[in-house]
């Protein structure tokens, strides 16, 4: 019988393979697209290539992700997050008293969760994980990027070890009650940590109302469709985000004052689909409705592909 494996070792061996392939040639960011550099105002986190690996550096999806949350931003469907966490909200709520708890998984620099932490109030709880060898990077930019502004009405921000696949990292997590959001930034890549992930996706979402949200950059459909098809589509039901567009129309009622044209929002393209980088909404499937196999991704890739 083979020896077992540490949690040390598999921890070393899953960070290679996720982070130092073979042949690794990357450059740390510049700032998003030049297509979304004029509608977002983003953050100059603290990276390192050379130490962490693909971990080290922010990619496209963080930006995406970071669009979609932005109350600048119009989609369908809209975030989840209700409107009284967020602290600018001109609208007037009540001061929110049930926690809401974010957690974002294979953060590498924490981009999206430092930038949802800043937005939003208490009691949002925003909990960035990782494997252990990135979380000294998160903590780097979480101690350089989030300063509450008020100290008693700020999101919490926890950096916290999660190995997909290990049970007891997820119970760890979970021990304060069940997550709200889960948000996943451009961690669909290697097929070699398909079933970890989705794994560590079905025990957190205890519950029927938890959301994920996925920032998703197509680089090959021939091995990231089986994510999608194969592992998270089985037991997620899932759709994209679209833009929601102005749309002129004549107004029956007026037309022979002029023909006086109403402007509406309509669903339009897919967030992100000018830098193939896409924005994904799940929830777990009713128990007992897991699927074989899933074809929503592949039908949406196939048809976005004729629209284009």
């Amino acid at each position: 019988m083979a020896p077992a494996i540490s949690d040390c070792s598999k921890d070393d061996h899953d960070f290679l393979i996720g982070n130092r392939p073979e042949g690794l040639n990357v450059v740390a960011t510049q700032g998003p697209p030049s297509a979304w550099k004029n509608q977002l105002s983003h953050l100059s986190l603290k990276q390192n290539v050379k130490e962490f690996g693909l971990a080290g550096k922010i990619w496209q999806a963080a930006y995406i992700l970071q669009s979609y949350f932005s109350s600048d931003t119009q989609t369908e469907p809209k975030p989840s997050i209700p409107p009284e966490y967020f602290r600018n909200n001109s609208t007037s709520y009540s001061i929110p008293t049930k926690p809401y708890r974010i957690l974002e998984l294979g953060a590498g620099t924490g981009y999206v969760g430092i930038w949802l932490a800043k937005m939003l109030r208490k009691p949002c709880e925003v909990i960035i994980t990782d494997l252990e060898q990135i979380l000294p990077l998160i903590q780097d930019n979480v101690n350089a990027h989030y300063e509450p502004v008020v100290e008693d009405d700020s999101a919490t921000v926890r950096v916290e070890r999660l190995h997909w696949g290990n049970s007891k990292d997820t119970a760890n997590i979970l021990r304060d009650g069940p997550i709200d959001l889960i948000v996943i930034s451009d961690c669909v890549y290697f097929p070699e940590l398909f079933n970890i992930l989705t794994a560590t996706l079905v025990e957190i979402c205890t519950s029927p109302e938890t959301k994920i949200v996925i920032g998703y950059k197509c680089r090959s459909l021939e091995k990231e469709s089986g994510f999608w098809q194969d592992y998270f589509g089985r037991y997620f039901e899932y759709e994209p985000v679209r833009k929601l567009e102005p749309e002129e129309q004549v107004d029956n009622d007026e037309k022979e004052e002029g023909e006086i044209k109403v402007k509406q929002v309509v669903p339009g393209g897919l967030l992100g689909e000018e830098e193939q980088v896409y924005v994904f909404i799940g929830n777990r499937r009713p128990q007992g409705l897991i699927k074989t196999a899933d074809d929503t991704f592949t039908t949406l890739m196939f048809c976005n592909m004729i629209d284009i």
